[in-house]
């Protein structure tokens, strides 16, 4: 992958949320239909922080090179902004294959490693399920002498963030516990599976480090914050005031984040300290 000295032009967004809010703001690195250096060029003024995006774990497409590295730390200091990384999702550190295993442990440290000078906030992990393993008391198992391994690289433990798939994360609960990692909270796929947001924030705000957060129609997720109910975006905006740590708006295209950002500005002026109330109440009257 090598770094695109030129910048594309792209419309920008309408709403600055630099600092808007007591926890940071951030968003995809894939909202306009360029590369990493394009997305948090225009993005950089608008939000406090990219999640940079590494879905897929074939290293020849997606291994950021050394010289992207680099241009990422340098639009870092000059944009004033800070990171969060998304770690591949196609891996299986708990399956029963020693192979796959082992793939996945070796995939981990060498994006951990690489992407270690922008200093992330969080790296963000998804444990999948090995559909092959009935028993997940043995998944729990190697899943955790895997993560043992990408731990001895010199990660702090609670730089990994194990977010929530679906509406059940206690099956990893022992994995996140005695690993001491943090938790990401998935506010959309809590929804979508009808889990309540508030139980799951309070068992777990003391970990929960990056929360993503999008729109829910039913059974679809990752839209605009404008397809939420009233009733949710309260439950939302009740977690958020109790928050300070890395809100991302989990969308991917120019219009969906355009769209969020300016519902979460027009909530959030409701939602004043000490006018919680006043604001719930108006919220939904809306």
């Amino acid at each position: 992958m090598k770094a695109h000295k030129q910048i594309q032009p792209f419309p920008a967004l309408d709403h600055a949320c630099k600092k808007a809010f007591p926890f940071s703001l951030a968003c995809p690195s894939f909202v306009y239909p360029a590369g990493y250096l394009d997305n948090v060029h225009h993005l950089a003024p608008f939000v406090d922080e990219i999640e940079l995006l590494f879905f897929e774990s074939r290293f020849k497409d997606s291994l950021p090179s050394p010289a992207l590295i680099r241009e990422l730390v340098q639009q870092a200091c000059s944009g004033q902004i800070t990171y969060n990384v998304h770690l591949p999702t196609d891996i299986y550190p708990g399956h029963r294959d020693a192979g796959i295993r082992q793939s996945a442990v070796d995939v981990l440290k060498q994006l951990i490693d690489r992407c270690a000078p922008l200093n992330p906030t969080t790296f963000t992990l998804h444990l999948n399920r090995d559909p092959s393993e009935p028993d997940y008391r043995r998944w729990q198992a190697r899943s955790a002498a895997s993560l043992e391994a990408v731990l001895a690289v010199g990660v702090p433990s609670r730089q990994i963030s194990v977010e929530n798939l679906d509406g059940d994360i206690e099956r990893v609960a022992p994995v996140i516990e005695d690993l001491d990692l943090s938790v990401c909270m998935d506010m959309g796929h809590l929804m979508v599976h009808e889990v309540d947001m508030t139980t799951f924030f309070n068992r777990w705000k003391e970990r929960t480090t990056v929360a993503h957060l999008h729109g829910v129609d039913r059974a679809k997720d990752h839209l605009p914050l404008n397809r939420l109910s009233s009733d949710r975006m309260v439950k939302v905006l009740e977690i958020l005031r109790q928050f300070s740590g890395v809100i991302s708006l989990e969308v991917f295209s120019f219009q969906a984040l355009n769209a969020s950002m300016a519902v979460l500005l027009d909530h959030w002026s409701r939602i004043k300290a000490g006018d919680l109330k006043c604001g719930v109440n108006r919220l939904l009257t809306i």
